[in-house]
């Protein structure tokens, strides 16, 4: 079948390269014939038909019969137009997508002796562009974990080795994320001793109630650094950590660095009377949440350039250096 398909897409775009009026056809409607014609088990939609068949399509699958729906089983929808047309996926992590084969097992190890871990407790939160789930889905692209994978290649380009995990810690259940990415933390550094910098990056989570709202949380989460839309980001301490004061020292030092840097980027750290996030398990451990539900991935993304640049001269003061 899939012979048979391509054959058709080849005489397709071959009929493409010929101008319309050398033909006297329309190209939508040749193609469209072409495929009827030669590959009579796919479904063709007209353009106008599309929106139809998504806004109709979970009342189909309630009233359809058993019958009909093994019927439409047997078609793949091609949608036929202009706006249609194939085309590559584009990534903004510097030509490393999350589904690479760099990540083997789910980890990405930038060299030998990585000193940082990046993982993700709360690995479904997503951007406001991606509002499945109440912004929690497993939409990678849009996620957290997007802006890991960013801030591992900036930290890599300073010098830094890196881990960064892909690992859902609250997938399918939300219910004890941080045991599971504790589980994560344990095992990395079992494997690589010379990991002391753990960071948990997430983004803040807030009621969004209509677009009023929205606009005003992405309004006090987002600013404007070299002509750039960023995503304001700030660090998070847990009390009920064993090692709350130097966490909180970590967390203040990063913050009071970070405003000498870039002060309208940098938000208060946020003291959390309930929390621990695994911060008594390496010696350097951040949880820092980069902007929130109302900020876009991009914006978040941006952020991962200075937030890199943040980790690195803080440490680097601190006498704690990469290879």
């Amino acid at each position: 079948m899939y012979n048979k398909f391509a054959k058709v897409i080849s005489i397709a775009i071959l009929l493409f390269t010929i101008p319309s009026t050398t033909l006297g056809l329309d190209k939508n409607g040749l193609f469209k014939n072409l495929i009827k014609y030669s590959y009579p088990e796919v479904k063709v939609i007209e353009k106008d038909e599309q929106n139809t068949d998504k806004s109709d399509q979970s009342n189909k699958e309630d009233t359809t019969t058993n019958n009909n729906k093994a019927t439409n089983n047997q078609f793949v929808n091609v949608y036929v137009g202009e706006d249609n047309i194939p085309v590559a996926k584009t990534t903004n992590s510097n030509g490393i997508t999350l589904d690479s084969s760099v990540y083997n097992s789910k980890l990405r190890v930038t060299n030998n002796k990585p000193q940082i871990l990046i993982y993700h407790s709360h690995s479904c939160e997503t951007y406001s562009d991606s509002p499945k789930g109440n912004y929690h889905s497993e939409d990678k692209d849009h996620s957290v974990m997007s802006v890991g994978c960013l801030l591992t290649n900036q930290l890599s380009n300073l010098g830094w080795g890196v881990v960064h995990s892909t690992t859902f810690h609250d997938s399918p259940t939300y219910n004890n994320s941080y045991a599971r990415s504790a589980e994560t933390i344990k095992s990395v550094m079992n494997q690589y001793n010379d990991v002391n910098i753990t960071i948990d990056l997430h983004r803040d989570g807030l009621n969004i109630a209509n677009q009023a709202t929205k606009n005003n949380i992405h309004n006090k989460y987002t600013t404007t650094i070299n002509g750039e839309k960023v995503a304001k980001f700030f660090f998070v301490v847990g009390a009920r950590n064993d090692d709350v004061e130097k966490v909180q020292k970590l967390a203040d030092g990063l913050t009071e660095y970070a405003k000498k840097k870039y002060p309208d980027l940098i938000m208060p750290v946020v003291l959390k009377p309930y929390g621990r996030f695994n911060q008594s398990i390496s010696d350097n451990a951040i949880l820092v949440e980069v902007g929130s539900n109302g900020t876009t991935t991009a914006e978040a993304q941006a952020s991962a350039k200075y937030i890199a640049q943040v980790i690195d001269g803080y440490f680097k003061e601190q006498n704690i250096k990469n290879n």
